[in-house]
């Protein structure tokens, strides 16, 4: 296990007293809300002039794309997928076993669980067989968590998002992603009970950059680890300025400096 605690601090190291930030092209395709270029190409061209902590793709992505990034960034790959027509949408299959994430390059691989739907215990058996084989390579497992079904009223609801937070740890994921929920309190609580890192997925419903940079803000006051950034949600002018404003916004406070006695 030694390896995949190595290899899950790379992936959030926090350079320059700035959290982990993450870019996902993958969810970027599933996920709606934004108008903004999503193009592969032109998120690999943004990415291989920006420096980051990690990117987070499929396994076709890193194959096409993996040689034009710096060697120093590390690669998420996405293990579940589905296409945003998918019916139902919150349905998703895994589509890339662990070797061929670990042949694509992959230091750490990822997964969905959607709760409250019909598909539910489908994921969670996914995640149980992905995680063992994952670990046995000294991999981390980035467990992706959001409320999707019929029966889910709010998707961003205060109890949802926490139940989110504590079962990831339950289940024993490496590193839990979910979105922020909007309630302070609560948020911060599951964090603090949480065995592993936080990041902050999803947008609390934000349909403007500005909206999803308050959100994240907000978010990471609480206490999230990092953010994890769809390329969607990137103005379609001006991408790189606005990966670094989320890194202003994901620098760690700066400590006080210490008197002398």
């Amino acid at each position: 296990m030694i390896g995949m605690y190595r290899r899950r601090e790379r992936l959030l190291s926090a350079e320059n007293n700035v959290r982990p930030v993450l870019v996902s092209f993958e969810q970027s395709r599933m996920d709606g809300g934004f108008s903004a270029s999503t193009s592969a190409v032109g998120c690999a061209e943004v990415i291989s002039k920006h420096p980051l902590n990690s990117l987070l793709v499929s396994s076709g992505f890193a194959r096409t794309y993996g040689l034009t990034f710096p060697s120093s960034l590390p690669l998420i790959v996405q293990l579940s997928s589905a296409s945003k027509h998918a019916v139902p949408s919150w349905n998703r299959t895994v589509v890339c076993s662990v070797l061929e994430a670990l042949r694509s390059g992959a230091e750490g691989v990822a997964l969905h669980l959607a709760i409250g739907n019909e598909y539910e215990e489908k994921m969670l058996q996914d995640f149980g067989t992905i995680s063992e084989e994952a670990h046995s390579y000294g991999l981390p497992v980035l467990l992706s968590i959001f409320a999707k079904g019929d029966r889910i009223v709010q998707e961003y609801d205060r109890a949802l998002i926490s139940d989110s937070i504590l079962l990831g740890s339950e289940l024993g994921a490496d590193i839990i992603a979910v979105p922020y929920s909007g309630h302070q309190e609560s948020f911060a609580q599951a964090i603090g009970e949480a065995t592993a890192p936080v990041l902050l997925t999803g947008t609390h419903g934000a349909t403007s950059f500005d909206a999803y940079c308050s959100s994240i803000e907000n978010g990471l006051s609480c206490g999230a680890d990092g953010v994890i950034v769809p390329f969607q949600v990137l103005p379609a002018e001006g991408q790189i300025e606005a990966l670094e404003r989320v890194q202003s916004i994901a620098k760690l406070p700066e400590e006080p400096a210490k008197e002398d006695v």
